[in-house]
């Protein structure tokens, strides 16, 4: 038996995409006696066979579609059909046609049709009323949800954490079910969760009235891979690594915003208590972190490293140079780093570069504990290897008890600071970091003061802080009172509603 043949198209994201020519590829929605189909597949002359009409009939089509099928197929299309523009696709034609949604061309260009599809859903499902109210999707164990919602309810917002892995799955049911209740005035996303890859969340969300941002706390091009439409190139996207902002421009992204990590004095300031397994570190170094992040091997998986340029990198790595990635982008030259996976090659390259990186420190690193999982046993074979500790309820005290708490930023994020800059200095706790163009948020000499460059500058350090204790107290006091006075949540909160103008208007008070 022959399969039918179908036309084949290049999608949004540049990719060969069938488009079968069958009735059952239409989805319907409304009984109306007007008629409006969302696209017409590739046979247009045959709708009238397949979907019989009797009042008028008006068709919407994405341009990219169109183009791509030609003059031959503009000339199938029935003569009683009547073109309209997408903004003319109003909630009054919506209520009185039956609407037919050609399925595959949909799935072919989301950025053209969510925001109809999402129109022609709140036409069907009214939305609620608009509250100053902030939904941040998460699960129980994600950071910055805490952080977040205690920061927007100190700025006056109701907040909201709805399901992310259930608004992504079904954003079509699951959406206008809360919105039914409340429009949101901000909706906002950390890497994009809670939001689908086709941006029918995204859409419904704008339709409704909803201002929606993402915070890109990761590489943006490991987190874009996931998205099946350009829709974030509408977003307000806020980064914490400066360095990727042009970049993201340059692909078309048209609201992009620095907003670095913070601190939350309510979760880490005089709160935890020290955990059995971390006792007598007073004396000693102390880093907290995985060896490497969950189902690396399989996110990676297929990726190969070319070893002469990793031992160059390594070589660089000892000198305290940074192969990050956006110096592999430059070796392994890349064509582009959205659509596609081209940059997952990259983001290899960079991790295996970052692991590089904290073993040498590590290695360096005398009087050391680390809190972490067993990976590390193998990276450093006679290191002091605690079990993880709590990220609340114990590390809080654990950065004030230690002598020293060690960092190292990733390569995958060339300019971006941890949690660990604001975090160890809010809990009282003393931090030693690599030296990154992150660190140029703070004042020059109190970066300069507690970062290192090379893993051998390690040691010295140590000694450094360890001798003249005096100066460690008074370096302590400033970054604490620096980090308590310009660098928590609240304050990024402020920054960012201020950004979305959606901070409430000050009272001036009149003029005497």
């Amino acid at each position: 038996m022959n399969r039918p043949r179908h036309a084949q198209i290049i999608n949004e994201l540049g990719k060969k995409q069938s488009m079968p020519a069958a009735a059952e590829q239409f989805e319907c929605r409304g009984l109306g006696v007007e008629t409006l189909f969302m696209g017409l597949g590739p046979e247009p002359d045959r709708l009238p066979e397949w979907f019989p009409v009797s009042g008028p009939v008006h068709y919407v089509e994405s341009p990219e579609f169109e183009e791509q099928m030609g003059p031959d197929w503009a000339e199938r299309i029935p003569g009683q059909f009547r073109r309209v523009q997408p903004d003319n696709i109003t909630p009054k034609l919506l209520r009185k046609a039956r609407v037919l949604r050609y399925s595959p061309g949909i799935r072919a260009f989301p950025a053209f049709w969510m925001p109809l599809v999402a129109r022609l859903s709140a036409t069907h499902a009214p939305n609620g009323p608009k509250k100053r109210s902030v939904w941040i999707p998460h699960g129980e164990n994600d950071l910055l949800g805490r952080e977040l919602g205690l920061a927007f309810a100190e700025a006056g917002f109701t907040v909201r954490t709805p399901d992310p892995d259930q608004l992504s799955r079904s954003a079509g049911t699951a959406l206008p079910k809360l919105l039914r209740d409340e429009t949101p005035a901000l909706f906002l996303s950390v890497n994009f969760k809670g939001l689908d890859p086709f941006g029918l969340g995204y859409s419904l969300l704008r339709e409704a009235g909803c201002t929606v941002a993402t915070w890109l706390v990761d590489n943006p091009f490991s987190i874009l891979t996931g998205l099946k439409s350009s829709y974030w190139q509408q977003m307000q996207l806020f980064m914490t690594d400066s360095s990727y902002m042009l970049p993201l421009r340059e692909l078309g992204a048209r609201h992009v915003h620095f907003l670095p990590l913070a601190a939350s004095p309510d979760l880490f300031r005089g709160t935890g208590s020290l955990p059995g397994h971390a006792r007598g570190i007073e004396e000693r170094m102390v880093f907290v972190g995985r060896s490497e992040f969950p189902d690396k091997e399989r996110y990676y998986a297929g990726q190969k490293l070319d070893a002469n340029i990793f031992e160059q990198a390594r070589a660089m790595l000892q000198q305290g140079q940074r192969p990050d990635f956006h110096w592999w982008h430059e070796r392994l030259d890349a064509d582009r780093l959205w659509p596609g996976n081209e940059s997952r090659a990259l983001g290899h390259a960079a991790e295996e570069s970052g692991k590089a990186w904290r073993a040498m420190c590590l290695a360096a690193t005398p009087e050391l504990t680390i809190f972490g999982d067993e990976g590390w046993n193998a990276l450093l074979p006679n290191a002091d290897v605690r079990p993880p500790v709590d990220y609340y309820a114990g590390l809080p005290a654990v950065y004030r008890e230690a002598l020293i708490c060690l960092n190292m930023t990733s390569m995958q994020l060339p300019a971006a600071l941890t949690q660990r800059h604001f975090d160890v200095w809010c809990a009282g706790g003393f931090l030693l970091t690599d030296n990154t163009p992150g660190m140029g948020l703070f004042p020059e000499d109190m970066a300069q003061a507690v970062t290192f460059a090379a893993p051998d500058d390690i040691a010295a350090k140590r000694e450094q802080f360890h001798a003249h204790p005096a100066r460690t107290r008074e370096l302590r006091a400033s970054w604490e009172a620096l980090i308590l006075m310009e660098h928590t949540y609240t304050q990024r909160v402020a920054s960012l509603l201020q950004t979305l103008e959606l901070d409430e208007p000050r009272l001036v008070p009149p003029r005497a």
